[in-house]
């Protein structure tokens, strides 16, 4: 695996400086996130950073912005391997939500978390938040017309579905339930049902497969 010190020696500190930012939330945390600590990281100056961020806001979006779009290609590879109608589609949007928050929780955090911010990045975050939520509410409106899950006010759906979903894959990444994972099969298991029991509660007509 290329290392942050390696990728900036090829020239890309922009890479190196984000690799290295994930690399501090994964072993110390948000609270040991600053530009200092990311620069010694990655094996540049304390100044070096400030070449492509102009403060600790600016790093944390740009760690979201990849987030989003890591998220977005997991989405993409789990429609594609599924039947082209709203339902499988929006199932499996679902599975890939929870499949990238398990297997990226640095990146997890940061997208669904405002604490690093200040107030002013806490703006520019709640505004890529609001585009997937919004993305959800339209999901659940196709399905809706096409009489494949129940009527509602798909806000309140869609609200339902991500507290659900944040609250299970939180308590997994904070080790919360491990006692209940005995084996990689156990948590899918899980995974599985909780996303089960999401589409029952849609009152949607066909079982979600997963």
């Amino acid at each position: 695996m290329t290392t942050a010190k390696e990728k900036y020696h090829h020239g890309d500190l922009r890479s190196a400086l984000l690799e290295a930012a994930l690399a501090v939330l994964n072993e110390i945390g948000p609270q040991g996130l600053t530009i200092r600590e990311v620069a010694r990281r990655a094996g540049v100056s304390h100044a070096a950073p400030y070449r492509h961020f102009t403060d600790k806001d600016e790093l944390v979006l740009a760690v979201v912005e990849q987030g989003f779009e890591l998220m977005q290609e997991t989405m993409q590879a789990e429609k594609a391997a599924v039947p082209d109608d709203p339902l499988n589609q929006f199932a499996a949007s679902g599975l890939a939500y929870v499949n990238f928050a398990l297997e990226h929780p640095a990146h997890y955090r940061v997208m669904f978390s405002g604490d690093l911010l200040s107030s002013t990045g806490q703006v520019s975050l709640q505004h890529t938040s609001r585009a997937a939520l919004q993305e959800m509410v339209s999901n659940i409106t196709e399905c809706q017309h096409l009489g494949v899950v129940r009527e509602g006010d798909p806000v309140t759906q869609a609200l339902t579905i991500l507290s659900t979903i944040h609250g299970f894959v939180s308590l997994v990444n904070d080790n919360r339930i491990e006692h209940l994972i005995v084996n990689p099969s156990s948590l899918e298991s899980i995974r599985d049902a909780v996303l089960t029991m999401i589409f029952e509660g849609l009152g949607s007509r066909e079982a979600a497969k997963y």
